[in-house]
């Protein structure tokens, strides 16, 4: 029995910043690599470096608060903010 391979769903922008404000609000704070497998999970394709630069992106219009931890960046509202970042 042949398995079909599904043809993974087209990542945009808007795809990243649902995901990227959903953990953020749910974790607190995200990173691009659980931002990776989370899209991943819902069937999407994607490039890492496509993901990183749109992160960043979204990063800087939302004002988040973006710090490294050594492997990935990490993404969080700023404490200020209210809980709809």
């Amino acid at each position: 029995m042949n398995a079909k391979k599904r043809t993974p769903r087209l990542l945009t922008p808007t795809d990243v910043r649902q995901a990227a404000t959903s953990l953020i609000l749910t974790e607190g704070s995200t990173t691009t690599l659980i931002v990776s497998q989370f899209l991943r999970n819902q069937g999407y394709g994607l490039y890492n470096a496509e993901l990183v630069s749109w992160l960043t992106n979204v990063a800087q219009e939302e004002g988040w608060t973006v710090t490294d931890n050594g492997m990935f960046r990490v993404y969080s509202c700023p404490s200020h903010h209210s809980l709809s970042c």
